[in-house]
């Protein structure tokens, strides 16, 4: 059981700090609810009994591309350095093992794999910046590496909970609070952790075994309450997760009573309508009637905190893979949240709030932006799954924007990845990459780099949403199911060959050679059609250009917004001369 792998907290009461280090901060919050968003989908509730975790990783400073870690043996006295993701810091090297496996994105050859969302939770406890008490010799490690190490070295979802947990007490976990989706073939697992600050090494825990039927979903704010103890076929737990917090001052109630997320990431406005809001537009796409999940509409707003969602809801019909990269690219399309449906959204009726944050102020108030799961400023993404009838699990990636991005299927045991999408071991650090010739850095552009390439195509679509964005998915829907179906002819011949991981390269290689090519191509034909705000369509009547350039009026709402707040000042006097 994995509570037997947990250092136990000094048994000495802790001094309480000072009462406001308890609060979440808005501040944090808001920073949490920008980064991302995972959907967990279990053997039993998808179509073909695999198992799915879904995965933006969102930063608009991160530059989006495709890790890989070859297997590997190592000797007596090896070292792994540990870089933090978010601001590639060093903190330390820790010690390898003899032998492990090889690492592409989040997933591994094992068809393991492991996604996140931050939640941050009680700034006490926050073990990011230099506030995290390491191991004096090795160092800390943070969230991303955790998972990436863990990969490495774990076959299944309940030893990588296992491996995890060791990593964080033996060295130190060196992050804010995190929701961590963990899958293999057989099992899905939501793991939430938090660190202990500055106080003492390590972090508390509790993991929750998605059921057979059911779908789970987390957005950068915790979502474990209560958990049954000594039942370790469905709920994990570190031994300390109560304890810590009744030395603290956080929890002074019955053990029975405790809930994870209540005590170390209380519920705020943002971390409703910011994150759970984002886990509602999923389940309310595919929740089973009998969850009545519209009846947290009013949670989810922010306006009534007590009424919280469950933890996982009944799934109304198998989900594909398919399907659940659809979701990943939901913008609350038809939801009391569409924020296509006022003045908000421009004439162009676009989703997005380019360039700002999730809150601002008019004559005193404060508003919102709403938070969907298909950002703009996605890094990358992945839809993975894991399959009991197949040899390798398939990451189906993609980079930027969810929405305009296509996800082309790695599987996990590919040994190369084309330069266009490689971010070889540098986890997204712009030295790193410079370092080793990767094409482009989030300062360089490069056409050279499935990241902007990407982002040129989706900036576009952004600037005239209505008409160009329609175009863009068109396309991507097109490229998707070509990809799907040579999914299943490669699948035919990877499972019976003898040099299985070298058809399987080779296969994922070329494909993602032919999107690179094929996206730079869609930008070309996107510019040629809608250049100057018109749309060019064919006409062989016109001799010139076998064309005609049509117009695209601005829609009669926002024309008579414009006529309302600018008066007279482009109106056309009543018996002008005409």
């Amino acid at each position: 059981q994995a509570q037997a792998f947990v250092v136990s907290l000094p048994t000495t009461r802790l001094p309480p700090p000072p009462a406001a280090m308890y609060l979440r901060a808005a501040a944090v919050c808001i920073a949490a609810a920008a980064a991302c968003t995972n959907i967990l989908v279990p053997a039993g509730s998808s179509v073909d009994g695999s198992t799915i975790i879904a995965y933006n990783a969102d930063s608009p400073g991160f530059l989006g591309a495709l890790s890989h870690w070859p297997a590997a043996k190592h000797e007596a006295g090896e070292t792994r350095e540990i870089y933090r993701w978010d601001d590639g810091k060093r903190l330390g090297a820790i010690p390898q093992v003899p032998e492990t496996y090889n690492v592409v994105g989040n997933t591994n050859e094992h068809q393991l794999t492991i996604g996140e969302s931050t939640f941050g939770g009680l700034e006490i406890l926050d073990a990011s910046g230099d506030q995290a008490v390491c191991d004096p010799d090795y160092g800390c490690i943070d969230y991303g590496q955790l998972i990436w190490v863990t990969l490495g070295r774990a076959k299944t979802a309940r030893e990588a909970i296992k491996t995890m947990d060791h990593l964080m007490q033996t060295y130190g976990y060196a992050s804010s609070g995190e929701s961590f989706s963990i899958a293999d073939t057989k099992e899905v697992w939501l793991m939430e952790v938090i660190g202990k600050g500055n106080i003492t090494k390590g972090s508390v825990w509790v993991a929750t075994k998605i059921p057979d039927g059911s779908v789970c979903a987390h957005a950068n704010q915790a979502r474990t309450t209560k958990f049954i103890p000594n039942q370790p076929d469905v709920f994990q737990y570190s031994p300390d997760v109560i304890t810590f917090a009744k030395k603290l001052g956080l929890y002074d109630g019955e053990d029975a009573d405790f809930s994870f997320s209540d005590v170390y990431d209380p519920l705020t406005f943002e971390g409703a309508r910011f994150c759970e809001a984002r886990v509602y537009s999923f389940f309310s796409k595919i929740a089973a009637d009998e969850e009545r999940i519209t009846d947290h509409l009013d949670y989810v707003k922010g306006y009534n905190l007590t009424n919280r969602m469950p933890l996982y809801v009944k799934a109304r019909h198998p989900i594909s893979v398919n399907e659940t990269m659809w979701h990943m690219r939901n913008h609350f399309e038809g939801m009391w949240f569409d924020p296509t449906k006022d003045v908000s959204a421009g004439p162009w009726q676009g989703p997005e709030r380019l360039g700002v944050g999730l809150t601002y102020k008019a004559k005193g108030k404060e508003y919102v932006n709403e938070r969907f799961i298909g950002t703009q400023y996605t890094g990358w993404g992945m839809v993975a799954n894991q399959r009991p009838s197949h040899k390798y699990s398939v990451l189906w990636f993609g980079v930027d924007d969810a929405s305009f991005s296509v996800r082309v299927p790695f599987y996990g045991a590919v040994t190369r990845v084309p330069l266009t999408w490689s971010d070889a071991n540098c986890t997204g650090l712009d030295p790193c990459r410079k370092a080793q010739g990767l094409p482009g850095t989030m300062m360089k552009f490069s056409i050279h780099n499935m990241y902007w390439i990407n982002s040129v195509v989706a900036n576009y679509a952004y600037s005239r949403y209505d008409t160009i964005a329609p175009a863009v998915q068109r396309r991507l829907v097109e490229i998707e199911g070509e990809l799907m179906q040579a999914l299943e002819k490669a699948d035919a011949e990877v499972d019976k060959a003898d040099d299985a991981v070298e058809v399987a390269t080779k296969f994922s290689y070329t494909a993602a050679e032919r999107v690179h090519s094929a996206w730079m191509e869609l930008f070309g034909e996107l510019f040629a059609t809608y250049v100057d705000g018109y749309t060019a369509v064919p006409d062989p009547t016109n001799k010139v250009c076998g064309c005609k350039k049509q117009q695209n009026p601005f829609p009669a709402e926002w024309n008579e917004e414009v006529a309302a707040r600018a008066g007279d000042h482009y109106r056309v006097p009543d018996g002008s001369v005409r």
